[in-house]
């Protein structure tokens, strides 16, 4: 049994968001049959004693500590333009974090194996050179997408910039003898391509937990409902539904007048007044359970342009039994079959004829809704993806090494 030390960007109970839910799944499975040390950051209000207690229940040690927000305007994001590290990592950089961590590796029993959780928390890497390690879900793909939704030479400049420090960064990284696990091979061929001689990044994707996530044949959808899970706080999300109100939603509801649209997730300071005026369109807000409302729903759209990582609303979706209409963008890093598990629609008149033609053939969606719920207790049950993880932190830790 190794002992690992876990460090995380975001807190990870409720898993109310993708990168929770990747965080508490790979947590919950790894203490099955390590000891796991957690040092999360969290807003004030996410560290509640009853939460801690629940981490508890399976890691051997968990602390919190305050979360740092990233304020472009402060004179530390500032001073970053002159380090070595992208400004954003200069400026949420935790020296309690650092401090904490040191003393956790020091501590007994001693630290086999750190994971460094997200590209906030690489840097605490530095404190711990001595020990194997493994950075998690290092996503790059968005800041490419930065670089090319610039605007401006000047705000060009300044993406080439922090995507030039982060590939370094990574790169120091790797030579430091660190492995990455990515979501999908695009953001593995992403980093390969500035990777030194020898580096070791592996593909480890986004999984569902197929047992709490299943088809309740209690639960009778609605006709004709799409939905859209993910908060628009977040600039992908924002675009998908904008996208998809703005020029798919009046050409099926011209064709499909009884159709409906809900999007579910906080909203926050986004303005969305103009998007949820549109007819048949919902708002739906922050659910505490997101499962009821998938399965209340023909279909789920997924038409996203932007952003990385694989969808867990797409296997979300599967493992409850719902089609999928996607984009080729929604779908990366994820191993469907167009056709048979899911459906794929780039643009707006493919959206249109897709979802009209799914709304008529009850036959079809429930053979994609089989197909899909196949595919993720094939491939990406939590249990099945953990054991990928599990091989590379044992080759990387004392074993590994001996």
């Amino acid at each position: 049994m190794a002992h690992i030390l876990f460090l995380s960007w975001w807190w990870p109970y409720p898993a109310d968001n993708g990168s929770k839910q990747r965080i508490y799944n790979l947590l919950r499975h790894l203490a099955r049959e390590h000891r796991v040390t957690l040092l999360s950051f969290a807003e004030t209000e996410d560290a509640a004693p009853e939460r801690i207690e629940h981490l508890r229940g399976f890691c051997a040690h968990v602390e919190a500590l305050p979360k740092p927000t990233y304020n472009p305007g402060a004179l530390k994001a500032l001073l970053g333009y002159f380090s070595r590290w992208p400004r954003s990592l200069v400026d949420v950089y935790s020296p309690a974090m650092a401090e904490r961590a040191a003393a956790a590796a020091g501590g007994s029993p001693p630290v086999d194996v750190v994971i460094a959780s997200e590209i906030q928390t690489m840097r605490y890497l530095s404190v711990l050179p001595h020990l194997p390690a493994v950075l998690e879900t290092p996503e790059i793909t968005s800041f490419y997408d930065h670089v090319n939704r610039a605007a401006g030479w000047s705000g060009r400049l300044r993406a080439w910039l922090t995507l030039g420090k982060l590939q370094n960064a990574l790169r120091r990284c790797m030579q430091r003898g660190a492995v990455l696990t990515v979501v999908s091979e695009t953001e593995r061929d992403y980093i390969r391509a500035f990777a030194p001689a020898g580096a070791r990044i592996e593909v480890i994707p986004n999984g569902i937990d197929t047992e709490v996530n299943r088809p309740n044949p209690m639960i009778e959808p609605e006709p004709y409902t799409l939905i859209y899970t993910g908060a628009v706080t977040y600039h992908a999300n924002y675009d998908a539904v904008d996208y998809f109100i703005r020029e798919v939603w009046p050409l099926i509801r011209a064709r499909t007048p009884k159709a409906r649209f809900v999007i579910t997730g906080g909203t926050g300071k986004v303005n969305v007044s103009h998007l949820a005026g549109q007819p048949g369109v919902t708002f739906a807000g922050y659910l505490p359970e997101i499962a009821p409302a998938v399965q209340k729903s023909w279909l789920v759209v997924v038409p996203l342009r932007v952003g990385s990582g694989t969808r867990l609303k797409i296997l979300e979706a599967m493992a409850l039994g719902v089609p999928v209409v996607s984009t080729r963008k929604g779908v990366e890093g994820l191993n469907v079959h167009p056709g048979e598990d899911i459906l794929i629609a780039d643009t707006p008149a493919q959206m249109v004829e897709t979802i009209c033609q799914l709304f008529e053939d009850g036959e079809r969606r429930a053979r994609l809704a089989e197909a899909g719920r196949a595919l993720v207790e094939r491939e990406y049950d939590w249990g099945v993806i953990t054991h990928h993880l599990l091989n590379v932190i044992e080759s990387v830790g004392p074993s590994g090494r001996g």
